[in-house]
């Protein structure tokens, strides 16, 4: 049993208190008057039991204890680890002047991310999650987890702004682009782009009360990624989108009839997508004091492919993107020569699109080499200008 688990029975044989939501008899749980003060995740349980029970498995429920186990702690670290760190003993938390109710806000508790409990329980006002990246990112920053700071340099940190700039960029595009929109219980209906604030934050891919998955994310990796990361079913006459998924995955393409379509090696990675795009090193691994790497620019890395491809400089490996490359040309020029009745037929469409579900892919290949030549080779070889 943990150290802060016996501290908190002694505090309840103690104390004689009853930790519940409609205890007055616990010292922490507020009279109507003091509403701004923490109360400690052993009041939440009271009634948030379901989740409480998740939570104690997570990474946040052992902050303190991974802490003092370090080699590496200092002061500053400690208000990362506990609640209520905050130089105002008035209003309980961690440097409360008892020790013993001290002791009971060790670890990333509900209102480290919810904020201080007190006025929920005497006015029973639901508390607001909090889905901003800022929240997650005043601990998960620095040179030894710089989590936030290389989200910032992410796509999905202006995943609402870069793209309301587009003309076909509207509300129902926010399910894949807007962590407010996710997670609001309901949409109106004449909702528009300005009511909605953050991009994919956090919380979109983790789950802050769970440790179900690896990294507390919320369904497996390669799963979470092609909930977005994929074309939504377009056919041959419409625009494609992201179509990374679908590619990685052998799919989605125009497939001609009569045809055999395969995948290439890295469509059976275990890891999926985030063996590339997530390449992680710990800090001072090379012992010269160099910032960790989290992954979280989602920027392919050199240093993956070498795990593999030893020796690799650059992504261009046996010149698989220059070959995408040159038939993606070859492709496009033929379009480029097709006439006005050209244009109307079936086989325009498909080669169309299929240059188009290969470039917006944007891997040149490396996603899944052979299924992007073959949908390339097919195409140049079914469409003729002028025929």
């Amino acid at each position: 049993m943990r150290v802060k688990y016996l501290v908190l029975i002694i505090a309840i044989i103690v104390a004689g208190v009853n930790f519940s939501c409609n205890s007055g008899s616990d010292p922490l749980v507020p009279n109507p008057g003091d509403i701004l003060k923490f109360v400690s995740a052993d009041v939440c349980v009271g009634c948030h039991g379901s989740i409480a029970k998740k939570w104690e498995r997570t990474g946040h429920a052992m902050a303190l204890e991974g802490l003092l186990t370090s080699d590496h702690v200092q002061d500053f670290c400690y208000a990362c680890h506990v609640v209520g760190l905050d130089n105002d003993p008035t209003n309980s938390g961690f440097d409360d002047p008892d020790p013993i109710t001290a002791a009971r806000f060790g670890d990333v508790q509900c209102e480290a991310c919810h904020g201080a409990g007190s006025n929920h329980i005497v006015t029973k006002e639901p508390l607001i999650a909090n889905l901003s990246d800022e929240l997650c990112g005043g601990c998960h920053n620095g040179a030894h987890h710089p989590t936030y700071d290389e989200w910032q340099e992410s796509a999905h940190a202006v995943a609402l702004s870069r793209p309301s700039v587009l003309p076909y960029f509207g509300v129902d595009c926010l399910g894949c682009h807007s962590a407010d929109y996710i997670f609001a219980e309901s949409i109106p209906e004449d909702a528009t782009l300005d009511d909605f604030e953050f991009g994919i934050t956090c919380v979109v891919c983790h789950d802050p009360h769970s440790e179900e998955n690896d990294y507390q994310l919320r369904t497996d990796p390669l799963t979470l990624c092609y909930q977005c990361h994929n074309h939504h079913d377009a056919i041959p006459g419409e625009d494609v989108h992201h179509p990374h998924g679908d590619m990685y995955q052998g799919m989605g393409g125009y497939e001609y009839p009569g045809e055999t379509y395969e995948d290439s090696a890295h469509t059976f990675i275990t890891e999926g997508c985030v063996a590339c795009h997530m390449w992680t090193s710990p800090f001072n691994a090379l012992g010269l004091d160099e910032d960790a790497i989290s992954g979280h620019t989602f920027e392919p890395r050199i240093e993956a492919c070498r795990e593999c491809h030893s020796g690799a400089e650059d992504f261009n490996l046996g010149n698989a993107q220059s070959t995408i490359q040159g038939l993606l040309d070859e492709l496009g020029a033929e379009l480029d020569a097709a006439t006005e009745d050209d244009m109307t037929t079936l086989s325009y469409e498909r080669a169309l699109f299929n240059l188009e579900f290969v470039t917006e892919d944007r891997s040149l290949g490396i996603h899944n080499f052979k299924y992007a030549q073959k949908l390339l080779t097919d195409a140049i070889e079914d469409f003729e200008p002028g025929s």
